[in-house]
């Protein structure tokens, strides 16, 4: 009987399916898998820094390059607390660059566009030219030049993310799960200031989340710092985030969610008490009593009352069990020790205030430098303790005045939908609303604290400012497509 006479193409298949012809394809990732296998079996027996932080930014980049550049975005939103440092920065900033490179790429090609924003492009030209001429009456001293060099390229690289921010979100669906991951970064920050509360002293995760408080030093009044190592910080975070968790919690549609940010709400004020920060909570206080203020046309007299007394009683609660159960200490019983100098000033910001003033009219046009000696503390000048004074010690008025302008356009920009309902308008403009409120609370405490003095924390601040320009330009072109209806209509 003759055999039948197969076509090339049907040979192959034949040789591909009976497996002898093995698919090249098949032997590459065997090859990867070997090599990767043994380079993680040599890291693990003989590990080196440098070679790890090399593959995992490699591993990255290769993620980021399949990834939408929001999608990358969203990465930096939810990482960005839990960087580790680097020779030339940290690892925010890094990823920030090269997702920025890989988005300019992408805008060569013509997949996407970079525009600037009209909102705050004109104070960002003038904070940008105060840190380039601050340099001017910097000491040329190795440690305060490094730090003024990594400090203004991280403050370059914060610029870079609120530019791409503004440019990747363009509706409402995109808003929407940007503040998701907002929302996600939140929780895990509170999740591991809760986990500090319960192992004081401990080091949580290697180079990432750890306390800085020595095991001998853990005793009563021990306050969280958390992912920012800073407790001031870490409360103005918390703080500031309230007003938004409160608007997700009544956006909610679904049970669960619902119960799941009325969690995280309760989760934020609870480690709030921890850091035992008076500033942050009586701005949040006064956030809040404005926020009720806003939402008074949908509150009746009845329901007010009914959460003001929830609410209040649920703060008392909170601070019993802090000072009672917990290594940390009563925000109620420092609220109360606290005192007042020279007319306004708290006790504890006396010198560092004075000191800032002092320090300022050295050079009050265009500043000492963004270099600072944070290690020495009181021995050459504690820093301000105040987000104003540190511009007017670092970048002079010129900067200080460029900053102002950028607060003032924020708050005109976010303070237009005071009227509407948390509950019944548009998710962006309820989203404003909150937004403005947490505006107001930021520009309060940054009285008592600078935020500039944190290369992580550094990156919220701005990521709310980018949140407040999105929104607002979704908001604009919500009206605009409204009003091109009615014409039409009309017409």
């Amino acid at each position: 009987m003759k055999s039948r006479e197969y076509t090339p193409v049907e040979a192959v298949e034949k040789r591909r399916r009976t497996g002898r012809d093995v698919s090249v394809s098949k032997v590459w990732k065997s090859l990867y898998i070997a090599v990767i296998g043994g380079l993680a079996g040599w890291q693990i027996l003989f590990p080196n820094k440098r070679f790890i932080e090399t593959i995992v930014g490699l591993i990255v980049v290769g993620i980021v390059w399949n990834f939408s550049a929001l999608q990358a975005l969203w990465l930096i939103l939810v990482a960005y607390p839990f960087q580790f440092g680097i020779s030339i920065g940290n690892s925010t900033f890094i990823f920030t660059i090269i997702i920025f490179i890989i988005y300019m790429v992408r805008v060569s090609t013509g997949h996407y566009r970079f525009r600037g924003d009209k909102l705050l492009s004109l104070p960002i030209a003038f904070l940008v030219a105060a840190y380039i001429i601050s340099f001017y009456n910097q000491v040329n001293e190795p440690g305060l030049m490094r730090f003024a060099r990594l400090h203004t390229m991280n403050f370059f690289a914060v610029l870079l993310l609120y530019y791409m921010l503004v440019n990747a979100i363009d509706d409402e669906a995109k808003l929407t799960k940007t503040v998701g991951f907002v929302m996600v970064s939140a929780a895990l920050i509170t999740f591991f200031a809760f986990l500090e509360l319960l192992f004081p002293g401990r080091v949580i995760l290697p180079n990432l989340i750890f306390s800085t408080h020595k095991i001998t030093l853990v005793m009563k009044e021990m306050r969280v710092e958390g992912a920012f190592h800073d407790y001031e910080l870490l409360a103005e975070f918390f703080a500031v985030n309230v007003p938004i968790i409160i608007l997700m919690v009544v956006r909610s549609s679904r049970l669960l969610t619902r119960v799941m940010y009325s969690v995280l709400l309760v989760s934020v004020l609870f480690m709030q008490f921890s850091t035992i920060t008076r500033g942050a909570f009586v701005s949040l206080m006064i956030g809040i009593v404005y926020l009720a203020w806003t939402c008074r046309r949908d509150l009746n007299i009845v329901l007010f009352t009914g959460l003001a007394a929830v609410f209040a009683g649920m703060l008392v609660l909170i601070d019993a069990i802090m000072a009672r159960y917990t290594v940390s200490g009563s925000l109620f019983d420092r609220l109360l020790q606290t005192t007042i100098k020279r007319g306004f000033i708290p006790d504890s910001r006396v010198i560092s205030w004075t000191g800032g003033v002092e320090r300022w009219l050295r050079h009050p046009f265009i500043g000492n430098g963004p270099g600072w000696d944070f290690a020495s503390k009181l021995e050459k000048g504690l820093w301000p303790h105040n987000s104003y004074l540190y511009y007017l010690d670092t970048i002079g008025a010129f900067g200080f005045l460029a900053f102002l302008l950028v607060l003032y356009r924020l708050v005109t920009a976010s303070g237009t939908e005071g009227r509407r309902s948390l509950a019944g308008a548009p998710f962006p403009r309820a989203l404003m609303k909150v937004l403005h409120v947490s505006l107001i609370i930021l520009i309060i405490d940054m009285v008592k604290i600078d935020y500039q003095r944190n290369d992580i924390y550094i990156y919220f601040v701005w990521i709310l400012f980018a949140l407040i320009a999105v929104t607002r330009n979704v908001i604009d072109r919500s009206d605009a497509v409204e009003t091109a209806r009615s014409s039409d209509s009309k017409g």
